[in-house]
């Protein structure tokens, strides 16, 4: 249990003071928290602990949150709506004063449930709150509840390596000028920044004039079920329905090591990575349901190419659109069609979001129909902790491809314009989790359910198929090595 402790203020001053427009990234993160209807919606905020290493005082881990904040302007900046002359806008404080609590007790998770217990107040409080657990022997652990507009997954993850370093070492400070948003805020408005996005552009128009006008038609044919004409989901002969009109979400996790097993084939063999498999089943799925041989959906990454981009302390993360085949011969070759797709989507990430919504708009009306994006995937391989050999009886945790094949339902959660949300994150044990998160209206529970047992059959199937000699591989296809990540 966590006791009610002190506060311990720090000061800040001297340090730059800035305004700037919002990064496109910070854009992304900031109007998804605003569609936010309520707390029951998905928390964007990252939730982090450290264990202080014994021998440490208060004052030197008070002084590690002091450099992290000193160093990384995204941790005190506020964020102003604007007005309906000009876009909202970023303020760097360059003084001000943030209160760390100091609770007595030795559990993290419920120290963050406090630091969480009510949402950021972005227009006045800086994105980031703290506190440190004590207990006799001095500080045990410290906890940092941070926003989603400050940070983004791979961002967290180096505030946690410099935070662990200057716990360590309070010398340990970011070495060199660290990259700070509003500077690129400036750059993504350069010459050089309107060719990129004017490129994006070009891209994703011509995607979106080809791609399927939705994943989820209201009424389908008989037979268009998820795994192939003529075979359904769930009960035999059924058919897709208009969705139910009450709102409700669903969301299930999956483990499975065969799946993991299979993947790891397919991948090898089409020269891809093993999260573009699962996007891959994911859409093939999808795309059989609604009766495509095409899927179109949304996947999120990192833009992280680059020393600078890869040090700064910022959501650099986009959502990247992906329309490809999958209708052919084999499950193969929708794998290699969809890691052709992302390797073209990751070249024309870095775009002005806002312009992008216009586009969906204008490519709309020329086509006569309101085009529907609601299908998110987010590889959160990229961000997987530290794997646990151990299990909690001290014998050797089990390996991936020896996990059994599991389904739960998980707690629900919502996200703005999404019907559809899957992400595949590894947990501390190893073991690969999907989850995918839904509205029932447009993929009901049992559907929900089924679909991730069908994604184990198709890939498994597949990894038992033997190539055929002078199949087609696009020379074009290469090492799937681009950082990817979630929000």
């Amino acid at each position: 249990m966590t006791g009610a402790g002190e506060e311990v203020v720090i000061e800040f001053r001297g340090l730059r003071a800035v305004r700037a427009p919002l990064t496109w990234g910070q854009q992304v993160i900031y109007r998804a928290l605003q569609s936010r209807a309520d707390r029951a919606h998905y928390d964007y905020n990252q939730r982090l602990s450290l264990p202080v290493p014994g021998g440490r005082a208060l004052p030197d881990v008070i002084g590690a949150v002091r450099a992290l904040v000193t160093a990384h302007e995204s941790l005190r900046t506020v964020y102003r709506d604007g007005t309906a002359d000009s876009a909202p806008y970023q303020e760097v404080a360059g003084e001000g004063r943030l209160a760390v609590r100091v609770l007595h007790g030795d559990d993290p998770a419920e120290a963050l449930e406090a630091l969480a217990a009510t949402d950021f107040d972005l227009s006045r409080e800086w994105g980031v709150r703290a506190a440190v657990l004590t207990g006799p022997g001095g500080p045990r652990h410290l906890a940092l509840y941070l926003s989603h507009v400050a940070v983004d997954g791979w961002a967290a993850g180096l505030v946690v390596r410099q935070a662990r370093a200057l716990l360590a070492d309070a010398a340990a400070v970011p070495a060199g000028p660290v990259p700070q948003p509003a500077d690129l805020a400036v750059a993504e408005r350069s010459a050089a920044g309107r060719t990129a996005d004017r490129r994006a552009d070009a891209y994703q128009r011509s995607l979106l004039l080809r791609a399927p006008r939705t994943m989820f038609p209201t009424v389908a044919d008989p037979g268009k079920a998820l795994t192939a004409p003529g075979k359904a989901l769930t009960d035999p002969g059924r058919a897709l329905t208009a969705p139910v009109r009450t709102p409700e979400w669903a969301h299930g996790e999956f483990r499975s090591g065969r799946l993991e097993a299979a993947a790891r084939e397919v991948a090898a063999r089409c020269r891809a990575g093993e999260e573009t498999v699962y996007l891959a089943a994911l859409g093939t799925l999808l795309a059989r349901r609604a009766g495509l041989t095409r899927c179109v959906l949304k996947t999120i990454f990192a833009n992280r190419i680059g020393a600078e981009r890869q040090a700064m302390v910022a959501p650099l993360a986009s959502d990247v659109l992906l329309c490809f085949d999958v209708g052919g011969p084999s499950f193969d070759d929708s794998v290699r069609a969809a890691h052709l797709a992302k390797l073209r989507g990751y070249a024309r990430a870095q775009y002005d979001p806002a312009r992008l919504e216009r586009l969906v708009a204008e490519v709309g009306r020329e086509r006569g129909e309101q085009l529907d994006l609601s299908v998110l995937h987010n590889d959160l391989g990229a961000l997987a902790p530290p794997r646990d050999d151990r299990a909690g009886d001290g014998r050797p945790a089990p390996g991936p491809g020896t996990v059994a094949t599991s389904f739960r339902w998980a707690e629900p959660f919502r996200l703005p314009s999404v019907k559809l949300y899957c992400d595949v994150r590894t947990s501390p044990r190893g073991e690969r989790v999907l989850g995918i998160a839904a509205d029932t209206r447009y993929l009901p529970r049992p559907d929900l359910r089924e679909l991730f047992f069908r994604m184990e059959e198709l890939v498994v199937t597949a990894a038992d198929e033997r190539q055929q000699p002078g199949d087609p591989q696009d020379p074009r296809d290469a090492d799937e090595r681009l950082p990817v990540h979630g929000r």
